[in-house]
C-alpha cells in the first residue's frame, strides 16, 4: 500500500510543515500503521481549534449571548438559548427544539439541557456551551477517524476537516457537526463495504439534518448503476428502518416529527441565501415562490446526479454528493454559515488541493464577519456593515461555492482521464 504524504506532494503542505520540522524525509518509514496515526494526530489538533473557538467567544461567555453584543463580537450561537429555564419534560414541549430541529438533534439538545446544572442565567448557559464544546470535539474525532479509515492511502486528507479554520468560527454555532459525524461514518461504511451499517448511519444523519439524504441518493444512484443492487437495497432498508425508529421516538415523546419540515415550508429567505441578496437589492419574492424554487433546486440536483451516475466513468460518491449539495445550497432558502461544515468531509475525500481549499475557506471567513456585522444593522447603523457590502460578500461566498464544486468535479474527471491514458 502506497501512502500519500502531503508534505511531499503539495507545496502548501510542505511550507506549513516547516513549523514542525519540515517535510517528511526521504528515508522516513511511513505507512507502518496505516491511517491510525493520522486520525489520532488530527483529532487532537482539531480539539485545539475548538478550544480557540471557545476563547474567541470570550465576550459572550463572560457577558452573555444577548444582542447586539454577540453580533459585534461575532460570538453569536444558537446553543445557549436552549439553556434558558428548567429542563423540559420532552424535546417536544412548547417552545423547545423539537419544533424546529429534526428528531435526533432535538433529542441531543434535550439531553444536554438535563446535563447542564442550574435552572437559568448565565451560569447555566456557560455549562451548556461547555458540554456542547466537549461533544463537538468528540464529533470531530469521529469524523476525522472515519475519513482516515475511508482513505487508507490518503489518511492525511482528513486534515481538511481537522485543521479547518472554520472550526474556530462555526463549530459552536449549532450542533451541525453531530450530523456531519454520522454522515461521514455512514459514507465511510459504504466505501469500505458495509452497506447495512452505512444505511443505518445515514438514516440517523438524516434525522439530525436533511443534507445527508443527498449522500444516500448518491450511493443509490452510483451503486445501482455499478450493479451493486443487493448492497443498495440493504442500505435503503437499514436507512428506512432507522428513520422509522427515530420518527417513532418523536411520537413516543409526544411530538410531531414533521414540525420542522412544515415550518420550513413557511420560512422566507434567510442569511446566506441568494434569495436574500435578491430581496436586499429590491426584488421581494413571495414565500411560496421561494419554496417552489428550493424544491426545484433539489430536483435539479437529483437530475444532475442521475445523469453523472450514468457516465462511463462516474464520479465518486463523495464528489457526486458534494455537487448535489452545492446545488441545493445555491438554490435553497437558507445557506447558514455553519452549512459549510457539511462540505468539509466531502472535500477531504476529493482531489482538491490545499490552495483551492484555502481560497474557499478565506471567502467563508470574510462572509462570516460580514454576516454578523450586517445582522447588527438594526441596532447601530454606525457599527454595522451597509447592505451593498453584505450583498458583495454574500454573492462572493455563493460564487466560491459554485467554483469549489466545479473544481472538485473537474479535478476528478481529469484524474480519471489521465488514468485511462496511462
Amino acid at each position: 500500500m502506497s501512502l500519500e504524504i502531503p508534505s511531499r506532494s503539495e507545496r502548501i503542505a510542505a511550507a506549513g510543515a516547516e513549523a514542525i520540522g519540515g517535510p517528511v524525509g526521504r528515508y522516513a518509514r511511513v505507512g507502518q500503521r496505516a491511517w491510525v496515526p493520522a486520525a489520532a494526530t488530527l483529532s487532537a489538533l482539531s480539539s485545539v481549534l475548538v478550544a480557540v473557538g471557545v476563547l474567541r467567544t470570550n465576550h459572550c461567555l463572560q457577558e452573555g449571548w444577548s444582542t447586539p453584543g454577540s453580533l459585534w463580537r461575532m460570538c453569536y450561537s444558537d446553543l445557549p438559548a436552549a439553556a434558558n429555564g428548567l429542563p423540559p419534560s420532552s424535546p417536544y414541549s412548547v417552545g423547545q427544539s423539537g419544533e424546529t430541529q429534526p428528531v435526533l438533534t432535538a433529542v441531543l439538545t434535550w439531553v444536554i439541557q438535563h446535563l447542564a446544572p442550574g435552572s437559568a442565567g448565565l451560569g447555566r448557559q456557560q455549562w451548556y456551551v461547555a458540554i456542547a464544546a466537549v461533544l463537538v470535539v468528540l464529533f470531530l474525532a469521529v469524523t476525522i477517524t472515519a475519513l482516515a479509515w475511508m482513505l487508507p492511502t490518503r489518511p492525511w486528507r482528513a486534515a481538511f476537516v481537522g485543521l479547518s479554520p472554520l472550526l474556530v468560527t462555526s463549530s459552536l454555532i449549532s450542533f451541525d457537526l453531530f450530523g456531519v459525524a454520522l454522515m461521514t461514518v455512514g459514507l465511510a461504511a459504504w466505501v469500505r463495504g458495509h452497506p447495512r451499517a452505512a444505511g443505518a448511519l445515514l438514516g440517523a444523519a438524516i434525522m439530525a439534518r436533511s443534507f445527508p439524504a443527498l449522500v444516500l441518493v448518491a450511493i443509490v444512484l452510483l451503486g445501482w448503476q455499478a450493479g451493486q443492487r443487493a448492497q443498495v437495497r440493504a442500505a435503503l432498508a437499514a436507512a428506512g428502518a432507522t428513520i422509522a425508529v427515530c420518527l417513532g421516538l418523536a411520537v413516543a415523546l409526544g411530538g410531531n416529527p414533521l414540525d420542522p419540515y412544515q415550518a420550513w415550508l413557511g420560512q422566507g429567505a434567510t442569511y446566506g441565501s441568494v434569495w436574500l441578496v435578491v430581496d436586499i437589492v429590491g426584488v421581494a419574492l413571495p414565500t411560496w415562490l421561494l419554496t417552489t424554487v428550493a424544491v426545484a433546486g433539489l430536483g435539479v440536483a437529483l437530475m444532475v446526479g442521475r445523469r453523472l451516475a450514468r457516465r462511463a466513468n462516474p464520479p465518486t460518491v463523495a464528489t457526486l454528493s458534494l455537487l448535489m449539495l452545492a446545488i441545493v445550497m445555491l438554490t435553497g432558502k437558507s445557506n447558514s454559515l455553519q452549512s459549510a461544515l457539511w462540505l468539509l468531509p466531502l472535500i477531504a475525500a476529493s482531489l482538491l488541493p490545499w490552495r483551492d481549499y484555502l481560497i474557499w475557506v478565506g471567502i467563508e471567513l470574510m462572509a462570516f464577519a460580514a454576516t454578523w456585522l450586517y445582522v447588527g444593522h438594526g441596532f447601530d447603523s454606525q457599527k454595522s456593515l451597509p447592505a451593498p457590502a453584505y450583498v458583495f460578500f454574500s454573492s462572493l461566498r455563493l460564487l466560491a461555492l459554485a467554483v469549489l464544486a466545479w473544481r472538485v468535479f473537474d479535478l476528478e474527471a481529469r484524474s480519471r482521464k489521465s488514468s485511462r491514458v496511462d
